[in-house]
C-alpha cells in the first residue's frame, strides 16, 4: 500500500501563475516593489511580472508589498492566469521565454 501525503501537504506545493502589474507614484516606492516582485518572479515588462506562487508566497508577497505601497496612490493588481492562459502568452517584438523555463527544482 502507497502512503499518500497528507492534504494540507500537498495543498501546499501546488503552484498557480500571476501576472502581477503595478502602478506606483513614487520613485523610492516604485524601486522596493521591482526588488520585492523580483524575488517572486521573472519580469515582463517595465512594470509587470509573471510569478508562480503557492499560496504561501502568494501572501508573503502580497504582505511585503502591502509594507511598501501607499494604498491611496498606488496600485497592484494580482491577474491569476491558468496554465493554459500563460502558455498561451505572445509578444510582439522580443520573444517571451515561457513563464515555467527558469522554474527550479531542489531534491534533498
Amino acid at each position: 500500500m502507497t502512503r499518500r501525503a497528507p492534504r494540507h501537504f500537498r495543498m501546499a506545493n501546488i503552484m498557480d501563475t500571476y501576472l502581477v502589474a503595478y502602478d506606483i507614484c513614487n520613485p523610492k516606492r516604485l524601486r522596493k516593489v521591482a526588488r520585492t516582485c523580483e524575488d517572486f518572479g521573472f519580469r515582463r515588462q517595465y512594470s509587470v511580472f509573471v510569478c508562480r506562487l503557492s499560496a504561501t508566497d502568494l501572501v508573503r508577497l502580497k504582505s511585503r508589498l502591502y509594507d511598501i505601497i501607499n494604498l491611496q496612490e498606488d496600485q497592484v493588481l494580482f491577474i491569476p492566469l491558468c496554465g493554459k492562459c500563460a502558455d498561451l502568452i505572445e509578444a510582439l517584438g522580443i520573444p517571451v521565454e515561457r513563464h515555467d523555463a527558469k522554474d527550479v527544482v531542489i531534491v534533498m
